[in-house]
C-alpha cells in the first residue's frame, strides 16, 4: 500500500515538472512571438564602430555615414528577420573595409564592428585625385582634399599602373622608424625615378632624402643620424644621398 501511494506521489511530480517544461516554454515563446509581432523587436539603431585606424578621423566619418545609410535601409524590420550574411556581404564589397563583425543586440539594435584597411600612403594622380594606398599596394576609391587620411603623399603617374611599385613604396614606408628625426610623419612626399629609385622630401624643410631601391632599414637609420647630427649644429641640408654601400653623402643648402 505504502510502494502504491510512494509510486502515485512520484508520478504526480513527475507529470507536474513535465508540464512545466512544455508550459513554459510555450509561455516564453508566445511572449516572444506577440512582441516580435507587435514591433517591438524591429530595427531601430544601428551602431557602428571601428577596431582600429580611429586616427583617421576625417577619412572614416564619410565612410561611417555611407554605411549607416546603408544599413537603415532595413529600419523597420525584426532583427529575427534581418538577414546579417546579406548585409555582412553588402558592407564587403567595400574597398576600404577589411573585415567585419555583426551582432544583434536586443531589443532593437544592430551592432556593426569595421576593420578598416590599414591606409598606408596617398597617391596623388595627375588628375588631382587623391587615392589611399593600402598595405597590399591596392588603390582605394578616391577621396576629398578634407577627408584625406594623414600619411605621406605617393608623386608621380608612374605609380598609378605599377602595383608592384606601390607595393615597395608600402615596403619602405614600413621599415622606416615610426618615431625619431626621419619617420613617416615628417615625410611629406615619395618620388620614384628608373635612375636613382625612390626619392623623399621631409616636412617644413624641404630636404630631399635618395633611399634607392632596398636596404630600406639600415639607410632610414643612417638618415635619422645625419638628421639629428646636423640639427645639433644648426646645419641645414639641401639632399642627402643614402643610396651608397657604407656611407651616407650630404649636400649642404650652401653647397653649389
Amino acid at each position: 500500500m505504502k510502494k502504491a501511494l510512494v509510486f502515485g506521489y512520484m508520478v504526480k511530480v513527475f507529470l507536474k515538472w513535465f508540464i512545466g517544461l512544455l508550459v513554459i516554454p510555450a509561455a516564453v515563446i508566445g511572449s516572444l512571438y506577440s512582441l516580435n509581432e507587435a514591433g517591438y523587436f524591429n530595427l531601430q539603431t544601428v551602431d557602428i564602430s571601428f577596431s582600429k585606424n580611429s586616427e583617421h578621423v576625417h577619412f572614416l566619418a564619410p565612410l561611417k555615414v555611407e554605411l549607416q545609410e546603408l544599413i537603415e535601409a532595413q529600419k523597420g524590420k525584426s532583427l529575427w528577420k534581418l538577414n546579417l550574411q546579406l548585409i555582412a556581404d553588402s558592407i564587403r564589397k567595400k574597398k576600404w573595409v577589411l573585415n567585419l563583425q555583426i551582432t544583434r543586440r536586443w531589443p532593437g539594435t544592430l551592432a556593426v564592428m569595421i576593420v578598416p584597411q590599414d591606409i598606408k600612403l596617398l597617391y596623388s594622380s595627375r588628375a588631382g585625385k587623391l587615392l589611399p594606398v593600402v598595405s597590399d599596394g591596392s588603390l582605394l576609391d578616391p577621396v576629398s582634399l578634407e577627408n584625406s587620411p594623414d600619411v605621406t603623399l605617393l608623386e608621380g603617374e608612374h605609380f598609378e599602373h605599377n602595383l608592384e611599385l606601390r607595393k615597395k613604396a608600402v615596403q619602405m614606408i614600413d621599415e622606416i622608424p615610426t618615431e625619431g628625426k626621419f619617420s613617416p610623419k615628417r615625410i611629406s612626399e615619395i618620388r620614384h625615378d628608373s635612375k636613382d629609385g625612390f626619392w623623399m622630401t621631409m616636412m617644413k624643410t624641404g630636404l630631399r632624402v635618395k633611399m634607392g631601391e632596398d636596404n630600406f632599414a639600415l639607410k632610414a637609420s643612417r638618415v635619422g643620424q645625419v638628421i639629428e647630427y646636423m640639427e645639433n649644429r644648426q646645419l641645414e641640408a639641401r639632399v642627402i644621398d643614402a643610396n651608397l654601400s657604407k656611407k651616407v653623402l650630404v649636400r649642404l643648402r650652401k653647397d653649389p
